[in-house]
C-alpha cells in the first residue's frame, strides 16, 4: 500500500470516528441511542373534551382506571384499549374517589343529579367493579355542617374496606357495602384527613377545639393529632399530637395523610411520621440543606406523585435551586428524620422532575422535556437503599408529567387524571 493511500485511509478513519462520536452524543442526548432509550408501546386516545377536574388514576391487576368529573374509564394495561366506562346518571358529577387495588374496587363519591350550591352536595358513594365497570352498591354520606368538599377526604379504600368521611367515619365492605364498623373517635376530637392501608386506617384529628355539631368547621381551633384505627374493628389504637415540640392547631395549614402504614402526615412546615405504637419520630422539615421538598405546589398535586413512602423511608422530590428548577431526589430515614442519601442536584442531572415511583427496591424519577437541550425527557432509576444510579434513559417522544407513574410488567406507564390529554401512555425500554 502506497504512503499516499495509507494517509487517505487514516484521515478517513479519523473523520468517521469523529462523526460517529458526534452522532452517538446526539443520539444519547435526545434519547435515541439504541439500548439507552424509551419508546412508546401504546397510548390511549386523547380526551375529546376538557375536564373540569380529574379525580385520580389507578392500576389494579391488568386494568388501568382513570376517574374524571364526568366518567370513570377502565383500560387494558396490556394494550391500552378501553375496556369499560361508568357514567354517572343525568348531570351528576364525580367529586372524588379511591381504589382498593387488591380488591379491584373503586369507590367514588358523586353529587345528586343537578348540582346544588350547598356544601356537602357530594353525598353519594358508589362502588365500581374494576374488572368490568359495573356498579356494586351505593350509599348516602352524612356530612358535617360547615364542611367543604375540598377540605376533607370523602372516601379512602384499602384492606377490603372503604372508609366514608362522615361525622363519625364509617367503614363498609368494598364489595358489598355492608357496614363493618364506625370509628372509635375520642369524644373531644373530630376527624379531618384520613387514609387507609391493609391493616390500619389513619386519620388526622383536631382535638380540644370547636366540637362537632356547631356552626363552625369541627375542630377548627383544636390541636392536630395523628391517630390509627384497627381496619377490622375500628378500635382506636393510639392518638398522638402531630408535633412533640409545640401544639399545632387545625385550620391554618393544608394537612394530608401521605401514608397510612407507616403513618406519615404532611402538615404545617414538615412531614410527621409515627411508629406502629404511635411514638412520634423527629419531623422532616420541608426546607433544609437538601433543598425544598415541601410547599404549596406539592400539596395541590397528587401526593403519591411527589412523595413516596416505604417501610423505613420517605422519598421526596424538591427544588435544590428554585431559581433554575434544579430538582433533586432525597431519601429520609423515618425513625431519625435524617437524610439517608440524596439532596444534591447530581441525582437527577439538574433538570425539572415530574414524578416519582418507589417500588421493588427502586426509585424511579421522570423528568420533563427540555427544549434547550433537545431532550424529550428522561427517566432515572436509583437503588432505593443506597441512592446508586441504576439506569438513565431518554425518551424518543416528548413526555410530560402526569398524575401517577406505574410499573407494569416492565412497562413504565404515565397516567393523567384530567384535562384534554391521553389518560395513559406506556413506554418500553429499547
Amino acid at each position: 500500500m502506497s504512503g499516499r493511500l495509507a494517509g487517505i485511509l487514516i484521515r478517513l478513519g479519523v473523520v468517521l470516528a469523529v462523526v460517529g462520536a458526534i452522532t452517538a452524543g446526539c443520539l444519547s442526548t435526545t434519547g435515541r441511542f439504541p439500548g439507552d432509550s424509551m419508546d412508546v408501546r401504546w397510548n390511549t386516545p386523547a380526551d375529546r373534551t376538557d375536564s373540569d377536574h380529574g379525580n385520580g388514576v389507578w392500576l389494579s391487576g391488568d386494568t388501568l382506571v382513570r376517574s374524571r368529573f364526568d366518567a370513570v374509564t377502565g383500560f387494558d394495561a396490556r394494550t391500552g384499549k378501553r375496556a369499560w366506562e361508568y357514567v354517572p346518571p343525568g348531570r351528576s358529577e364525580i367529586c372524588g374517589g379511591d381504589a382498593d387495588e387488591a380488591a379491584s374496587v373503586l369507590v367514588v363519591v358523586r353529587d345528586a343529579e343537578g348540582r346544588s350550591e350547598k356544601a356537602g352536595e357530594c353525598a353519594t358513594a358508589v362502588a365500581i367493579d374494576l374488572k368490568d365497570g359495573r356498579e356494586l352498591w351505593r350509599t348516602g354520606i352524612a356530612y358535617v355542617a360547615g364542611d367543604a368538599d375540598s377540605e376533607r377526604e370523602t372516601v379512602v379504600a384499602a384492606g377490603g374496606v372503604a372508609v366514608l368521611g362522615e361525622r363519625v367515619p364509617r367503614a363498609v365492605d368494598v364489595r358489598t357495602g355492608k357496614v363493618r364498623w364506625t370509628a372509635a373517635v375520642p369524644k373531644d376530637c373530630s376527624v379531618g384527613r384520613f387514609g387507609a392501608a391493609e391493616r390500619r386506617v389513619a386519620a388526622v384529628l383536631a382535638c380540644g377545639g370547636v366540637q362537632v355539631g356547631t356552626d363552625e368547621a369541627p375542630g377548627s381551633s383544636g390541636e392536630l393529632h395523628a391517630a390509627a384505627f384497627d381496619s377490622v374493628t375500628g378500635a382506636l389504637l393510639w392518638s398522638t399530637p402531630l408535633s412533640a415540640r409545640r401544639p399545632l392547631l387545625a385550620g391554618g395549614s393544608e394537612v394530608r395523610v401521605v401514608s397510612a402504614d407507616p403513618l406519615v402526615v404532611a402538615g404545617p412546615g414538615a412531614y410527621y411520621s409515627f411508629g406502629k405504637d404511635g411514638r412520634a419520630h423527629p419531623a422532616i422539615d420541608y426546607k433544609g440543606d437538601y433543598g425544598a421538598i415541601g410547599g404549596t405546589y406539592q400539596h395541590t398535586a397528587p401526593v403519591r406523585f411527589w412523595v413516596a413512602v416505604d417501610d423505613n423511608r420517605l422519598y421526596a422530590l424538591g427544588d435544590h435551586n428554585s431559581r433554575y428548577y434544579d430538582h433533586t431526589l432525597v431519601a429520609f430515614d423515618l425513625a431519625t428524620g435524617e437524610v439517608a442519601w440524596g439532596g444534591t442536584d447530581e441525582h437527577i442531572d439538574g433538570v425539572e422532575a415530574q414524578g416519582l415511583l418507589v417500588q421493588d427496591g427502586k426509585a424511579t424519577v421522570l423528568t420533563e422535556a427540555d427544549e434547550h437541550y433537545f431532550a424529550d425527557g428522561d427517566v432515572f432509576v436509583f437503588d432505593a437503599a443506597t441512592g446508586e444510579e441504576l439506569d438513565n434513559r431518554g425518551f424518543h417522544d416528548q413526555v410530560d408529567g402526569g398524575d401517577a407513574l406505574f410499573d407494569y410488567r416492565g412497562l413504565l406507564i404515565v397516567g393523567e387524571a384530567g384535562y384534554r390529554s391521553s389518560p395513559f401512555t406506556a413506554y418500553e425500554r429499547s
